[in-house]
């Protein structure tokens, strides 16, 4: 009798041990199952947010070009301002100088009863020479150098 209980014993065991088996075998299958699942998912959220980053460095790189083409023309305007302005200092100090000059050959009018301090001012007299020679006051002075002489009075 010991035969068949060793037969059934060792039936059983191989039973339980392909029951346990295929256990296994199951928990691993539905693991990876749900690994699948949980990696596609995963690899949505990321191809989505890789998109979105996408969308975004080509916005920026779109106006990082734009600032650029902004900046030369910037630039080239700036270089033509710079040389307009060079033309107008030149011809504004063309025409100071010609004033300059013209005032310089006025004619002095005879009636006037300064036509002599105006010639000594002409002439580069100072302030105090001015009020010296002509007995006229500081102010008087100082306004006839300012009106009709090169110098700014002191």
């Amino acid at each position: 009798m010991t035969q068949p209980l060793a037969n059934i014993s060792t039936s059983m065991l191989n039973e339980t041990n392909i029951l346990v088996g295929f256990i296994v075998l199951t928990v691993v299958f539905v693991t990876l199952l749900v690994a699948v699942v949980w990696l596609s998912r995963l690899y949505l959220t990321l191809k989505q947010h890789y998109t979105a980053l996408e969308a975004v460095t080509q916005s920026n790189k779109n106006d990082i070009f734009g600032l650029c083409s902004a900046a030369l023309s910037v630039n080239e305007n700036t270089g033509t301002i710079h040389e307009k302005l060079h033309e107008v200092r030149q011809q504004l100090s063309q025409i100071s100088e010609k004033m300059s000059a013209f005032s310089q050959y006025e004619p002095i009018d005879p009636s006037s009863p300064y036509h002599v301090d105006i010639r000594k001012v002409r002439d580069g007299a100072s302030i105090e020479e001015l009020m010296r020679q002509s007995e006229i006051s500081y102010d008087e002075a100082a306004l006839l150098i300012r009106l009709h002489g090169g110098k700014q009075p002191t």
